[in-house]
């Protein structure tokens, strides 16, 4: 049981944590993508700057000042002199390069041509009577930023077109992106531990004082069912011979603590083996009808010497076949008949209903006695716990409520309390029927 919520509480941790830090590096990496794309731009006005001075204030350009500027081939510039394609282009700029640069061209006159005033956006240049414009653009898998400037330099209109290469820079995007989740995946297994340790000291005191509980409770149950055995054959013994109707009281009276002493070691037993899981459960297809129909017929004779009706109704076009342990289940329904039949005071009546719907089984124990108080009814189903101290009895040690629920919630079931119509208590047990 305990392993179980280990696990859950572990699961709930690991995962409430994960969700935070997943949050957390999210948020780290947005703003660091944001400062990254923020200094290649930076990088990308410094480079068309530094370009457009040289234009301007440079007379002697040439191919090494314009390899320069390409960085090997990673970026373009493409110079154009009185709207003729300037002589270093020509030799530097392969076809294929001088293809792109026309495509970039067309796709800014059909921006342009198209009135989008938003397409391109004016940069502040550090030269006199130069106009620029940059935008970005996209091909082939590939990003951009491109600058388009205009200088006047003496007579001469000169024009440029800088195509700035981003795959450095996704690439590092994406390589940021795979640290980033391998640090939350990582993280993952150490919050995990982390959880796991948490909750196992967190349960820690509750497991041994559980464990504590349930060694009692078997250490007794054993150590006292064989010397209760012994005494119980010696009194049969004894009774057999005794020659007073005193005696013949006395032992009436013995007997009656032994038995009584009997049934609660073994609702104890039952208890601790259904926490390990060790009591053994035989299903098998069961007609609770008839199973209600023995245990009403077993306790009728008891009922007219209490002076108590007991009657039975079946719900008619019912289905009540249930896969269960027979014995198990009469065991349930005889402990809430006991009850009744106890508590129910002589002259009222108690009824055994059954009824099905919506593919389980209802079985129901009515009396018209005293009834529960609310207060009473959350915790009538905790082990040895009595409603009235003052109807406490030496047969009922507060254990059988508890022993039912959980034969009902071992078959999948469940077990309540509510008020009978016009006073009383009407317990109710639901059972899935058979598949």
């Amino acid at each position: 049981m305990f392993q179980k919520v280990q696990n859950k509480l572990s699961f709930i941790c690991c995962l409430t944590t994960t969700l935070i830090v997943l949050v957390i590096i999210l948020c780290c990496l947005h703003v660091s993508e944001r400062n990254m794309y923020g200094q290649e731009q930076a990088l990308f006005f410094l480079k068309t700057n530094t370009i457009s001075s040289d234009l301007y204030l440079s007379g002697n350009i040439d191919m090494n000042w314009y390899r320069q500027q390409m960085e090997g081939g990673e970026h373009l510039l493409y110079i154009e002199v009185n709207g003729a394609p300037a002589t270093l282009s020509g030799l530097i700029l392969s076809e294929k390069d001088r293809g792109f640069i026309r495509m970039i061209q067309d796709y800014l006159n059909q921006q342009i041509s198209r009135g989008n005033k938003h397409f391109t956006q004016t940069a502040q240049a550090n030269t006199p009577d130069t106009v620029q414009q940059y935008f970005a653009y996209a091909s082939e898998g590939q990003k951009f930023l491109v600058m388009q400037a205009d200088l006047q330099k003496d007579e001469q209109q000169i024009r440029y077109l800088f195509c700035y290469n981003l795959q450095n820079f996704y690439h590092n995007v994406k390589r940021q992106r795979l640290l980033f989740a391998a640090i939350w995946l990582f993280s993952i297994v150490l919050l995990f531990l982390f959880a796991r340790i948490f909750t196992s000291h967190a349960l820690k005191p509750v497991v041994q004082n559980d464990e504590k509980q349930r060694r009692f409770i078997a250490f007794a149950s054993h150590e006292l069912r064989s010397p209760l055995a012994t005494i119980k054959t010696g009194l049969s013994m004894l009774k057999t011979r005794c020659g007073t109707e005193k005696n013949a009281r006395i032992f009436v009276l013995i007997e009656r603590e032994i038995s009584g002493m009997e049934r609660l070691i073994q609702d104890l037993l039952y208890l601790a083996k259904a926490e390990n899981a060790a009591f053994c459960f035989h299903f098998a297809p069961v007609n609770l009808a008839s199973l209600l129909i023995f245990v009403y017929e077993k306790y009728i004779d008891e009922a007219q010497n209490k002076n108590v009706s007991l009657s039975l109704s079946i719900a008619e076009n019912g289905s009540y076949d249930c896969l269960c342990d027979e014995q198990r289940i009469a065991q349930a329904i005889t402990i809430l008949v006991d009850n009744a039949l106890t508590y129910t005071p002589p002259g009222h009546t108690v009824t055994l209903h059954i009824y099905s719907s919506h593919r389980k089984c209802y079985m129901q124990v009515i009396d018209t006695g005293i009834g529960i108080s609310d207060a009473d009814k959350e915790k009538i189903f905790d082990r040895f716990y009595q409603a009235d101290s003052s109807r406490s009895q030496k047969d009922h040690f507060g254990l059988g409520l508890s022993i039912a629920r959980e034969i009902c919630h071992t078959h999948g079931g469940g077990i309540s309390v509510s008020d009978t119509t016009g006073g009383g208590s009407t317990f109710t047990i639901r059972l899935p029927q058979r598949p």
